[in-house]
């Protein structure tokens, strides 16, 4: 029993210390945000201004359909297609979804609310 707790707490400092997905942005730049410039954008210059968009857009009370109306066609989707999300940053980093970071929106299912904005791989 005390192992189990153990296992638990350690999980839940480790969970902890991981940066927000505002502080991972903060790494990429700080180039300013539009939609103009986002729109015509290489994914090295979408990653500078993903600290911008965050700052300036609260898209955590946002619907999936807002982010696409916002940001444009989606480049990538995570798991499933209400998960709209755009390939950022430097294409050094991969993961098993794309070349450079994924900014993921995932959405809940049955209202199509942002629950949660995320970078795959994470921005160390």
């Amino acid at each position: 029993m005390r192992f189990c707790l153990y296992i638990v707490l350690i999980a839940a400092l480790l969970a902890g210390c991981r940066d927000s997905v505002e502080d991972q942005a903060n790494k990429l730049g700080d180039r300013e945000f539009t939609t103009d410039v986002w729109a015509k954008a290489s994914s090295l210059q979408r990653g500078e201004m993903t600290a911008s968009l965050l700052k300036k857009h609260d898209l955590k009370r946002s619907s999936g359909s807002d982010v696409v109306a916002l940001l444009g066609r989606p480049t990538g989707y995570y798991d499933d297609d209400t998960n709209p999300a755009y390939v950022v940053g430097p294409t050094t980093v991969e993961s098993v979804y794309t070349k450079g970071y994924l900014l993921v929106f995932e959405t809940d299912k049955d209202n199509g609310k942002v629950e949660r904005i995320f970078f795959v791989p994470a921005v160390a």
